[in-house]
Order: C-alpha cells, then structure tokens, then sequence
C-alpha cells in the first residue's frame, strides 16, 4: 500500500494573496516616505512661502532645511525673551519682514516654518505651520513599511510550507509534511470536523500528541482518512453520508477518540 499527496489550493493561495496584500501596503508605505509626503510638503511649501514673499531661490534653498516641529515648539515652550536666544538654537532666520513696529522672523524647512514675532527687541510670539506632514508622521511611514516587510516575510514562508507539504502512507506509516509517525504509534483517529479536518493522535516517546489533517491543507483528505482506517482498523470519524459521498468505507472498530496534548499542526 502506498498514497502520496501533495498540498490543497486553498492555503497556499490564501497566503499568497496575503503576501500580496502585505507587499502592496508596504509599497504605499514606502512610496509614501520617499515620494508622496515629501513631495506635497514641497508642493505646499513652494505656495505658501510664495505668498510669503519669498523669491524662487530663497524657497528652494528653504525647502533643503531639516528644521522640524519638534525643535521649534520645544523652543517656544521655553518661551525665550531675547530674539538671540532663537538665533542660538534655531541659527539665523530664513527671511526678516518688518511691519511697522513688529519684525517678524520666518524659519522655513522641509516641514514647515516656523515664525516669530518680535516687539521692542523682545520675542512675543512664536507660532509653527507645518506644510503637509511633519518629519515624524514621514518617519512613521517607514515603520509601518517595515512592518508590513515583517508580515511579508512570515506570509512568504506560510506559502513556501503549504506549496511543499506532502503526505505519505506506505506499509509502515505516514510521514506528514516530514513527521515520521509509523502505524504501531497512532492512536486514535478522531474529532472530525464538518469544516474539514480529523486529529490523529499519537505516541511520541512518553507522551500522547495530536496531529491535524485539514482538507485546506493536504489535497487527499478523505483519501488519508480511508487509508488510516484501513491499516489501523480505526472507526471511521466522519459521518456515514460525508463517508459514503467520498468513497470511503474503511474497517470498522478500533479505539474510540478522546483527549489529548494539543500540540499537532493547525
């Protein structure tokens, strides 16, 4: 006697199209980091620091600055007097524009601008605009991209370990996606379920383990399930409709199902 089975369709498809889903949302992510935010807080920046006044080469030069939220509203929380103490922590301004009595400093950046309000040679105001997204909502984009590189991974070897199970009976047991289990160690075959799987307990040494046969996994379910029965002599798990529609019709008698370590492939 000998049967040879390969893998079902169904989980490995299943986990190819996760895989799929996990390469595709890392790529939005990704695209995101490097491409899409960067890009609109360009976008919104060149507006914005247009309206400002601010000449071409002035908001190129600004949209090249690391400057980041962070930094200025930690700052402004300090709530410095002096417009030197900015200038030590923030360096020189990107632009000055005086209106009557108050002389405004912008601080422009990749991010956004920072600006300041000075009044009588002391700092009044200081107030942060970010264009679209700040450095560390970018930053997250890249985490979550390598997250998703993280469920990819895992998703890739579910696909490599469900396009390679094989099952195996010969005369002296099954080997189950490389588990030797001879006939002498089973058990009991039992705890059939109608989604499609049957547990196949079995001696490992001292101590009693469950292997589990799913249908979505290996493709000659009822196949194994008739030939366990006929070697074993094992009272077959499923119902008589679902065994007779399968062709199935194995000895009957043998032990009964019962408990068990749960520690079998699911």
């Amino acid at each position: 006697m000998r049967l040879e089975s390969g893998p079902a369709a169904y989980d490995r498809n299943y986990y190819i199209v996760f895989l799929l889903c996990c390469v595709g949302l890392g790529g939005y992510f990704l695209y995101d980091y490097k491409i899409g935010y960067p890009g609109k807080n360009r976008s919104v920046g060149r507006q914005e620091l247009g309206k400002l006044g601010f000449e071409a080469a002035e908001i190129e030069t600004a949209l090249r600055a690391g400057l980041t939220n962070t930094a200025f509203e930690g700052l402004a929380k300090s709530r410095p007097v002096l417009p030197e103490e900015v200038h030590q922590k923030l360096g020189q301004p990107t632009k000055v524009v005086r209106e009557g009595e108050e002389t405004v400093e912008y601080f422009a950046s990749a991010y956004g601008i920072g600006r300041v309000s000075i009044v009588g040679g002391q700092v009044r105001d200081m107030r942060w605009t970010t264009w679209y997204k700040s450095k560390d909502e970018i930053r997250l984009q890249l985490w979550c991209a390598l997250g998703a590189l993280v469920f990819a991974l895992y998703a890739a070897f579910r696909v490599y370990r469900a396009a390679t199970l094989r099952a195996v009976i010969d005369a002296e047991g099954m080997t189950y996606g490389g588990r030797r289990i001879r006939f002498e160690d089973m058990k009991r075959l039992c705890d059939y379920s109608r989604k499609g799987w049957v547990d196949l307990y079995y001696q490992d040494g001292s101590r009693e383990r469950r292997l589990r046969i799913d249908n979505q996994k290996i493709r000659k379910f009822h196949e194994i399930i008739d030939a366990l029965c006929a070697a074993k002599g094992f009272e077959d798990p499923r119902p008589a409709a679902e065994s007779a529609a399968s062709g199935g019709g194995a000895a009957q008698g043998g032990e009964a199902g019962g408990g068990g370590e749960d520690t079998g492939k699911s």
